[in-house]
């Protein structure tokens, strides 16, 4: 019996086109990432002790732009 063969392409879908994650859960999300205070900007290219993500960008009348830099074990 023959074996089908997977898509092993390397292209991946832009964050905005991620199957499964829609708009308001991403935005709850990023919005529990700020109130916690785990999201902040870097200073001097580092985070604050109790950051785990990194505010990248802050678009005019939407959510900052967030991306993981490190994972806590507290």
């Amino acid at each position: 019996m023959a074996r089908k063969k997977r898509d092993r392409s390397s292209k991946k879908p832009a964050p905005d086109e991620q199957p499964g994650i829609d708009k308001e859960t991403e935005e709850r999300y990023v919005e529990g990432l700020i109130v916690r205070g785990e999201a902040a900007k870097a200073k001097d290219g580092e985070l604050p002790p109790h950051a785990t993500h990194e505010i990248v960008e802050e678009p005019e009348g939407e959510l900052p732009k967030v991306r993981r830099r490190r994972f806590s074990l507290f």
